[in-house]
């Protein structure tokens, strides 16, 4: 049985943080951490980047992303 699980990942070393099961759960960490690196106001969101007006008033690619990823054995995760 596959599992999807949703990775928040750091775009400039590639670390991935956290898993998540969910998009949604994912989607809340990553405007999170983006919010509090100073990325205030989101513009626009697909599952890889966030796109946000930093501090200065520039439109950038924030930090954190989403990779989507299937497993083989969920029993690992749980």
């Amino acid at each position: 049985m596959q599992k999807t699980l949703y990775y928040l990942v750091d775009r400039h070393t590639g670390q991935r943080l956290k898993y998540y099961t969910t998009l949604t759960g994912a989607r809340i960490a990553q405007r999170s951490r983006n919010y509090r690196l100073g990325f205030l106001t989101g513009i626009e969101r697909n599952t890889e980047a966030e796109q946000c007006i930093d501090p200065a008033g520039h439109i950038v690619t924030a930090t954190y992303c989403i990779v989507e990823d299937t497993v083989d054995s969920p029993d690992l995760i749980d």
